[in-house]
């Protein structure tokens, strides 16, 4: 782990292994890796052993795949979200959590070069209204993506319960922002 103080290269470690995960119920595990960063080449290694024990274990591995570092001046530009996506494919994710890039079209690209791995959007920064996320959410699955996996952009609402209902409607009931807002185009 690490805490929101640290200031350096980005780094992600394990909480916990594989098997302990298993123990303790798990249905999935997951791993950070930040591409780019100073540190990758030991995610990189982290993951492998990661990987090699879900295999083992018989659980997914989703993988939260976020290019970061020196060279990357835009985490949510559409070819750094792309290359995002490949990563994670390349390396054995059987899911990934990946930056949306504010645009459907663009995303659609991100979630094609993923192939067959389920792609989920990261949450991101609490968005101003509730519209404004509820749109981020309608465009990734235009885009193709499997869903969402997010925290404060849900549960920070006044009504979280019923934020969340409405992201429902949009991901598993095929609705669009117009139709669960009731709002006029």
């Amino acid at each position: 782990g690490k805490t929101s103080l640290y200031n350096g290269e980005p780094i992600s470690v394990a909480n916990c292994t594989v098997e302990e995960a298993v123990s303790l119920g798990a249905s999935a595990v997951g791993y950070t890796i930040y591409p780019g960063s100073g540190y990758e080449w030991k995610m990189f290694e982290e993951l492998a052993r990661i990987k090699r024990d879900a295999v083992k274990f018989d659980v997914p591995l989703i993988i939260w795949s976020y290019p970061r570092g020196g060279k990357v001046a835009n985490e949510t530009a559409p070819e750094v979200v792309a290359y995002a996506a490949r990563i994670a494919l390349e390396v054995g994710a059987d899911a990934m959590k990946i930056k949306y890039t504010g645009d459907p079209k663009t995303f659609a690209w991100a979630v094609k070069v993923a192939g067959k791995v389920p792609v989920l959007m990261s949450g991101g920064p609490k968005t101003k209204t509730e519209e404004e996320f509820l749109r981020q959410v309608e465009g990734v699955i235009e885009a193709g993506a499997l869903g969402i996996a997010v925290g404060r952009n849900v549960w920070q609402r006044r009504d979280a319960l019923k934020f969340a209902k409405v992201i429902a409607d949009i991901v598993y009931g095929g609705k669009k922002v117009t139709e669960v807002l009731g709002v006029q185009q």
